[in-house]
């Protein structure tokens, strides 16, 4: 260990002895120390798994016609998760996007995230992206992929059209919101590529679809999805859907 890195980590578990950090999800004193260090292993433990092949049958199979030739959500969008969305995207915690992703791998399937691809996170707008001060999907993809020998490619694929937030909107206003939204930047880059593409929340497919549809539009060869979460209740209405 460096000087540097001991001193900081020397700093750090003084100011954690002195000011015990706060859960962001529950506001209670962190007792027990995790990787993630801002969340409490009492709320980790309350998140479930997305279950098995409700991507596939909720998700992809609506999708008409599907450009996506595979889906991974890793986690049910509950209060606990919406919560660590929100503080993510509207807080500025750009280390939490990528610390949340690191720890959200040990629940995606190994195969999915060493397939040899080029990872794109969805890009935001400039100007939307100019004040968060970062892209949530990017670092998100860095999380998920830190410990892969596959790249985060953030210039590969443009938003280029501000969009309105999908919240509000139900399915067919969602696929007219994104519909010509991307733009693939390097087209000799994407062509013959399998491509694994990076977003915060799916609900519907419609952003993640879209943007395969404009990679296999530049010739990619096989386009995946991967996201932190989706909410499995949204038909039903059980659970808010996500910004």
């Amino acid at each position: 260990m460096s000087i540097i890195s001991f001193i900081s980590s020397t700093v750090e578990g003084f100011l954690q002895l002195v000011y015990p950090p706060l859960c962001v999800v529950c506001q209670h004193t962190i007792q027990e120390m995790n990787d993630l260090k801002t969340i409490c292993t009492s709320c980790l433990q309350k998140i479930q798994p997305v279950p098995l092949h409700f991507a596939r049958e909720q998700i992809l199979d609506r999708l008409n016609p599907c450009y996506l030739d595979g889906l991974e959500a890793v986690f049910q969008f509950d209060p606990v998760v919406q919560t660590i969305i929100h503080q993510i995207k509207y807080q500025k915690a750009e280390r939490l996007a990528q610390k949340f992703a690191a720890y959200a791998v040990q629940f995606v399937n190994r195969s999915f995230l060493h397939r040899k691809a080029f990872v794109l996170p969805v890009p935001l707008f400039s100007s939307r992206e100019k004040e968060r001060g970062f892209n949530q999907s990017q670092r998100i993809a860095e999380g998920f992929f830190q410990q892969t020998k596959n790249h985060v490619y953030s210039h590969l694929l443009k938003r280029i059209r501000s969009t309105t937030t999908q919240t509000e909107l139900n399915r067919e206003e969602r696929l007219k919101n994104v519909s010509k939204a991307f733009e693939v930047s390097e087209i000799d880059f994407i062509r013959g590529q399998s491509i694994i593409i990076v977003d915060d929340v799916v609900t519907t497919g419609a952003t993640l679809n879209e943007c395969a549809r404009e990679l296999k539009n530049a010739g990619a060869l096989k386009v995946y999805g991967l996201t932190l979460a989706t909410p499995i209740q949204l038909e039903q209405g059980g659970l808010s859907q996500p910004a």
